[in-house]
C-alpha cells in the first residue's frame, strides 16, 4: 500500500512541478537557468524521474514525510474524482438534452 501511495504521490508531484499555475514563476526561473533545466522542465516524463527519486528517499527516510506523502494522494485522487464527476454529470445532461 505505501509503494502504491508513493506512486500515486510522485505523479502528482510531477504534475504539480510540470504544469500547476502557481509554480509559473519558479518554474520560468529555472528553466532559464540552463538549457538542461529547461528541457528537464518541459518534459514531465523526465521530471518524474527526479520526482520518483525525492520520493524514494521520503519513503525510506522521515516519519514526517508520510503527512506530505499522503497530502499528495488526496490532492490527485480528489482530481481524478472530480474529472470522474465531471464526466457523469456531462453525459447526463447530453441523455436529458437529447429527449
Amino acid at each position: 500500500m505505501k509503494l502504491i501511495m508513493c506512486i500515486i504521490a510522485a505523479e502528482a508531484m510531477t504534475q504539480l512541478t510540470c504544469k500547476a499555475e502557481i509554480f509559473n514563476a519558479p518554474r520560468s526561473w529555472l528553466k532559464n537557468l540552463s538549457s538542461f533545466t529547461n528541457e528537464l522542465l518541459s518534459c514531465p516524463y523526465c521530471v518524474s524521474v527526479w520526482v520518483a527519486g525525492f520520493t524514494a528517499i521520503l519513503y525510506t527516510g522521515y516519519e514526517w514525510s508520510w503527512w506530505f506523502i499522503l497530502l499528495l494522494v488526496i490532492h490527485r485522487i480528489s482530481n481524478v474524482l472530480h474529472d470522474l464527476f465531471m464526466i457523469i454529470l456531462n453525459f447526463k445532461i447530453d441523455q436529458i438534452l437529447k429527449r
